[in-house]
């Protein structure tokens, strides 16, 4: 056994006691205070093993709730590699185990790290639009979201995130008060041929009646990515 290989338990241990440690300290702190926050359907995250939690993007804010909805468990995010030109932001990301990944490229370094979370039986929160929405409303699901899980034979956990974008939208530059609620579904298997159109349907059912109600989905956004 390598050497890397002695240390990675050690690795994944310290990177989740600063997970859990930063998200303690954002609790603690009231980062969700101003927002009544709900969660909805949490018997559906796994107490242990792999999954990988696919949501819409709308918002700062869907990070810390998405971690209130897994509390207890160490999620790791899967983020834009831009996100972290920050020395400080890209230091406290690493040590929290999120993922960075270029979004405009296929980056197999990250996707073969997001599989080794997953098989090592990580909880993975992907946004598989890529990028937060400017209007709220669910977008084109990237083709090839869901091969993590395909690989890794982990369940897709779809979870609907409401509120996000009237509280801190992708074009105010503060905050504002609003009720938050993150709501979590059942599992769909990766390997089914519409995999990805299942967990955007379930999403935009989620969405309806709300100021995040989605546009139709363009046509070619369905799951028709080469299998791994």
């Amino acid at each position: 056994m390598s050497d890397g290989q002695d240390r990675a338990p050690a690795l994944r241990t310290t990177r989740s006691l600063v997970y859990h440690a930063i998200m303690g300290v954002t609790h603690t702190l009231g980062f969700l205070w101003p927002f009544r926050t709900r969660v909805v359907g949490k018997e559906y995250l796994p107490r242990e093993g792999g999954a990988l939690i696919v949501s819409n993007h709308a918002s700062w804010l869907d990070i810390p709730l998405v971690a209130k909805g897994a509390t207890g468990r160490h999620v790791c995010f899967v983020a834009r590699q831009t996100l972290a030109n920050s020395r400080i932001l890209a230091h406290i990301m690493e040590s929290c185990g999120a993922v960075l990944i270029d979004p405009h490229s296929g980056d197999r370094g990250a996707l073969k790290l997001v599989v080794e979370h997953l098989r090592a039986g990580d909880l993975v929160a992907m946004y598989a639009e890529g990028t937060r929405s400017r209007d709220g409303r669910l977008g084109t699901f990237k083709r090839g979201a869901l091969m993590a899980a395909r690989q890794a034979g982990v369940p897709v956990i779809p979870c609907a995130l409401l509120g996000t974008h009237r509280a801190w939208g992708r074009t105010m530059k503060t905050p504002r008060p609003a009720p938050l609620e993150a709501r979590f579904g059942p599992a769909i298997d990766p390997k089914a041929p519409d995999a990805l159109d299942q967990v955007r349907s379930w999403i935009a059912g989620e969405l309806v009646g709300t100021d995040q109600e989605c546009l139709p989905q363009p046509t070619g956004g369905g799951d028709r990515d080469e299998q791994a």
